[in-house]
């Protein structure tokens, strides 16, 4: 009968220490509570996240953006007035050394958030040592008691390695400083891995891709040509043609500079893209060719010197090479990025114009070039 007696026991010891143990893992499970995330920051994209949570009434929802090369960030937890909480990123478990997202609410119930780096176990310093670098500035709502803060950092450019995650709390000084924190829990970081909703990620770049085929295509596809085509055979209406020249060389570079910046902006965002980087090499160059084209006019020789002659093959030959390479570079692009068939037909139509033009022109500025020294040497026989 003991050993009966004993057996229930255990077994009922067991059974109760199984539910506490559920009980502890849905209260932890709890604490990452998913509803929160509709409290984030509108521009904030919330799908596939990975939480982990503190146990002390905060939690960070995160996924590393395969495509971005970011990580996207949800901080949520309770903030009290004269308080902060923070996220703290960290490449060993301790908090010295380490940058952190603190939200703040001072005396006057205003929330704030900035980053900040951690010196010592007791000391924080403001962000001027940071060593985070955001992709999305940190974005702050207060709510209920509760501040929910979203942002997303730049692996590239961030120098801190964010192998373990930070969560703490504590009390603000007089002057609103963050003081030593009352509570902290170190956590390694399981990151959800992913680019989050590809298609309104496409959307979300659209203009930006087409702002950028426009202008390239308006500068390098038709008024660069069009500049190199009244300098070749508009020169008998001097000085008008040089003026002409110049200004449709100089609206053509300003289009190519803003494909430049918009280039430059899409390809942090797209870098994942096959062939991406030989267009982004091949445009850099074209801008430079540019560039030494602007110089050369800026130094360009009287025309009595006797290396103007040279001055003219170069400025010449160099202003073809890019427009040719430009030509091919537009192509590549428009392959790159997968445009429609109608994009790929209307440049094409574009370039066919300029063909078109070209050999006709060539053909009359050369059956000119015949009669003028027929008639050169017809006045010197006479």
């Amino acid at each position: 009968m003991r050993r009966s007696g004993l057996t229930r026991d255990g077994r009922g010891d067991c059974y109760l220490l199984s539910l506490a143990v559920l009980f502890l893992v849905r209260t932890a499970c709890a604490q990452c509570n998913p509803a929160s995330l509709q409290h984030l920051h509108a521009n904030f994209d919330v799908a596939d996240l990975a939480c982990e949570s503190s146990g002390f009434h905060a939690e960070a929802w995160s996924r590393h953006n395969n495509l971005t090369n970011t990580l996207d960030i949800a901080f949520i937890a309770q903030l009290h007035t004269k308080s902060w909480a923070g996220l703290g990123f960290a490449a060993n478990p301790v908090m010295e050394n380490a940058s952190a997202v603190l939200a703040i609410m001072g005396s006057d119930d205003a929330a704030s958030v900035s980053d900040w780096y951690l010196v010592t176990e007791g000391r924080i310093v403001n962000h001027t040592r940071s060593q985070l670098s955001f992709s999305t500035k940190p974005v702050i709502q207060y709510i209920g008691g509760i501040a929910y803060v979203s942002f997303a950092l730049n692996l590239d450019t961030t120098t801190v390695t964010p192998d373990f995650l930070l969560f703490a709390h504590g009390p603000l000084d007089s002057s609103g400083h963050p003081q030593k924190h009352v509570n902290k829990v170190v956590v390694i970081a399981k990151f959800a891995q992913g680019c989050p909703d590809p298609e309104g990620y496409k959307i979300s770049t659209d203009n930006l891709r087409k702002a950028h085929a426009a202008v390239n295509i308006l500068g390098w596809g038709i008024l660069l040509p069009t500049g190199a085509i009244i300098a070749r055979y508009c020169r008998q209406w001097d000085p008008a043609w040089f003026y002409l020249h110049i200004t449709f060389q100089i609206l053509g570079f300003i289009f190519i500079l803003a494909g430049l910046i918009t280039g430059s902006k899409m390809y942090g965002r797209l870098k994942g893209l096959p062939k991406l980087s030989s267009h982004r090499a091949l445009g850099i160059f074209l801008f430079t060719l540019a560039c030494l084209q602007i110089l050369a006019v800026l130094w360009r020789p009287k025309e009595e010197a006797k290396i103007r002659r040279y001055w003219n093959w170069y400025h010449s030959w160099v202003g073809r090479l890019a427009l040719f390479l430009a030509a091919i570079n537009v192509l590549v692009g428009i392959h790159v990025a997968q445009e429609k068939r109608s994009v790929t037909a209307g440049y094409a139509v574009i370039a066919a114009i300029e063909i078109i033009a070209f050999l006709v022109l060539e053909s009359l500025y050369w059956i000119k070039q015949r009669k003028d020294v027929k008639s050169l040497s017809y006045a010197t026989t006479i």
